[in-house]
């Protein structure tokens, strides 16, 4: 007979469904400024919105452990942490610049016309080789909402009094005390 967690189970799950919507939102703002060298970038981490609907909540339960686990592609973990080396398709870059960019600019500061394919890939090349020389810059999208959202688990004792509460009873009779009445446990003990 192991102890009842149901409240306790049921804030740890709604506030792993809370971080994954608030996930979503993060990666799908479209006020996020990003800076470089070149220039500030103010839009969403993703493009094509595959990297928001990858995220799904994973749920792990043995003997009396719940886990519950955000999971999504592996690309919003590099966006996240950044890295020192990347690669990328050309097509997918050529994608996301055209997906990303109202004005897409070369590198003498001259508009290139997006149904310029031709100059587009060009580009899409250019960023290919300084992934792979410069990687990704550090957004901290995740790490920095689940920083902030863990600071919401100090409440996590609520639902645990509350299932120690309920469970009041088994928890004293697993402990070796014997129910006399409605309301008294008493426990026989020996001094030898």
């Amino acid at each position: 007979m192991s102890l009842k967690l149901k409240n306790t189970e049921k804030y740890i799950e709604e506030f792993a469904k809370n971080v994954k919507k608030k996930l979503i939102y993060e990666t799908n703002r479209k006020d996020r400024v990003r800076s470089y060298k070149f220039d500030n970038i103010t839009s969403s981490i993703t493009a094509s919105g595959q990297l928001a609907d990858s995220y799904n909540i994973k749920e792990n339960r043995n003997s009396a452990i719940v886990k519950y686990n955000i999971i999504g592609n592996s690309y919003g973990e590099a966006v996240d942490e950044g890295t020192n080396s990347s690669t990328a398709p050309v097509q997918k870059l050529v994608n996301w610049l055209i997906s990303k960019n109202a004005t897409l600019l070369d590198s003498k500061k001259r508009v290139v016309s997006l149904g310029d394919i031709k100059k587009v890939r060009r580009i899409a090349f250019a960023i290919q080789k300084s992934l792979s020389i410069k990687g990704i810059q550090r957004t901290g999208f995740i790490t920095d909402l689940v920083q902030k959202e863990f600071k919401q688990l100090k409440e996590l004792y609520k639902p645990v009094v509350q299932d120690i509460e309920l469970d009041i009873d088994n928890i004293l009779l697993r402990a070796g005390y014997k129910k006399k009445d409605k309301e008294t446990y008493v426990i026989e003990t020996q001094i030898k």
